[in-house]
């Protein structure tokens, strides 16, 4: 009974050490300064740092990691389903064993790696119509007329849909395409 006892504790012991390292990698390559140790993803560090989202704003606030935009946050499977599909997908195009993404070809196609479950992870007040708490009714109304009712009637609406750095100056990447200019002159 002793040794059923110790091997319990030890596999719960060596289960929650593996646990705790994997939650350390998760957090520690889902941030800018692991992201942008790559050359190619350099334009989008520089820029978001100018950005209402890199703490460019009045009360400093920023996003912490380059995944609280760019990951889905639905569930912690899709999470990490998608962070080891784009990991791999990056190893491999920056390896030069698949082609790397054109990130200023790809510009305008921002709702496929922009998920509303990560803005609405920080902006959870606009969420449903019937809940949005600390909105001011001009706000609802706008979101009202072009989210909520669009995704309601089957639209394919996203929040990067209206905004992003086009519509709402230094909202995320500011100036990314003359950034990604200048990286392609290097």
């Amino acid at each position: 009974m002793k040794k059923i006892w110790w091997a319990v504790l030890g596999g719960a012991v060596l289960g929650m050490g593996i646990s705790f390292v994997a939650a350390v990698l998760v957090d520690k390559t889902g941030q800018p300064q692991f992201c942008t140790s790559c050359h190619e993803m350099k334009p989008m560090g520089e820029s978001f740092k100018f950005s209402v989202h890199g703490g460019n704003n009045p009360q400093g606030f920023s996003a912490h990691h380059c995944t609280d935009c760019h990951l889905p946050h639905d569930s912690l499977i899709g999470y990490l389903w998608k962070k080891g599909l784009s990991g791999l997908r990056d190893g491999l195009a920056h390896s030069g064993l698949i082609k790397r993404v054109d990130f200023k070809e790809n510009f305008w196609e921002m709702k496929k790696y922009t998920f509303d479950s990560g803005c609405l992870k920080c902006h959870e007040g606009i969420k449903e119509p019937e809940k949005a708490v600390g909105l001011s009714s001009n706000i609802k109304e706008i979101h009202e007329k072009y989210y909520w009712e669009p995704k309601k009637a089957g639209k394919d609406i996203s929040c990067v849909s209206c905004h992003n750095d086009y519509t709402h100056p230094n909202f995320a990447h500011p100036n990314l395409l003359e950034r990604l200019d200048n990286q392609k002159e290097e």
